[in-house]
């Protein structure tokens, strides 16, 4: 499931409050996150150095089962979306975490935690008529486990930021700069709820196709997306594997 937040009054609305020694005290409490979802969070920073907190409760994310994934997207295109945005992600103790990576002519942010069964990847639109869209790339946990609690991230922009222990972000951006907004997406999957996104060929759509696609890389043949063919996670990738697939797409639920 998707959801958009919106800032209804500046007490949900993360501001430029950071310490060296404490947790943010001005944030976006986002609460327990313990069922599959997608949010979709509009960022609107204050000034070229400003920096939104928001805080999350989530389960674990493994190899094997469970994911977290943080990614930014250009949601203004009419020139004020950040160009480089950052995103960082500290336990509950101010530990970092992690770091995100910037990826495309957008340099869209990315965090990928847990289950290593490759997602899609956000694609970026153009932003002049003859520039290309440009494919980001999937998720698929690279940046390892992360323990089940509470997190806190921080989104911002710029080349010229430091991340530190304590919750300590430093900037030393222009805080004239004027692209100063994007969107914060978050997909969570629970590792206690099967991932069966029947969608193999990533073309937006889960039918026929992704069974004759499973069924070629059953056969020996290539895959592009590296979706992983064992479906039915029994360890196996064997016929079992398209069965459960066919039940999926015929509403029959996840095997």
């Amino acid at each position: 499931m998707k959801r958009t937040l919106q800032c209804l009054a500046a007490s949900c609305c993360a501001a430029v409050a950071w310490s060296a020694s404490a947790q943010p005290v001005i944030y976006t409490d986002l609460g327990p996150r313990l069922a599959p979802e997608e949010l979709v969070i509009p960022i609107r920073l204050q000034s070229g150095d400003d920096r939104q907190w928001f805080r999350i409760e989530i389960a674990a994310a493994t190899t094997d089962a469970g994911f977290l994934d943080i990614w930014t997207y250009p949601a203004d295109l009419g020139g004020h979306f950040i160009r480089l945005p950052r995103v960082g992600l500290y336990d509950d103790f101010g530990n970092l975490v992690g770091v995100s990576d910037n990826l495309t002519e957008f340099q869209y942010a990315m965090l990928s935690f847990g289950l290593q069964d490759p997602r899609p990847a956000a694609t970026m639109p153009p932003f002049l008529d003859e520039e290309p869209v440009s494919p980001g790339w999937p998720s698929k946990g690279q940046r390892g486990v992360l323990p089940a609690g509470t997190y806190w991230f921080v989104v911002t922009r710029g080349g010229a930021v430091s991340f530190n222990p304590n919750w300590f972000v430093g900037s030393a951006e222009n805080p004239a700069r004027m692209d100063r907004n994007t969107e914060l997406h978050i997909r969570i999957q629970p590792p206690d709820i099967p991932y069966c996104d029947g969608d193999f060929n990533w073309d937006g759509n889960t039918d026929q196709d992704d069974v004759m696609y499973l069924a070629n890389v059953l056969a020996g043949g290539d895959n592009p997306t590296g979706r992983w063919a064992d479906y039915n996670r029994d360890g196996n990738e064997d016929q079992d594997d398209l069965l459960a697939l066919v039940h999926t797409i015929a509403g029959g639920g996840c095997p």
